[in-house]
């Protein structure tokens, strides 16, 4: 089964994951990308309200980054908010 790897950014921080999980496929790592967004998100609007956060999927260690899931948060004169 193929291992994937899910690196965390956010405008504080970022991590790159050494781990990386067992999953059937890419869909599933696509879902269990968008399920770790969401998490993220929840936490992040309760916390702070705005700003950027991102999950990298990449396909093995050094692999090279096959996808990205991202939510960016503006205003509705596309700006970013403050903080």
């Amino acid at each position: 089964m193929p291992r994937y790897f899910f690196d965390i950014k956010d405008d504080k921080e970022s991590s790159v994951d050494s781990t990386g999980i067992e999953l059937p496929n890419m869909d599933a790592a696509i879902r269990e990308a968008r399920r770790a967004l969401a998490e993220m998100v929840g936490e992040s609007l309760r916390d702070r309200g705005n700003g950027d956060i991102a999950v990298r999927i990449r396909d093995g260690a050094e692999g090279p980054v096959l996808l990205e899931v991202s939510l960016s948060t503006t205003m509705p004169d596309g700006k970013p908010k403050q903080k």
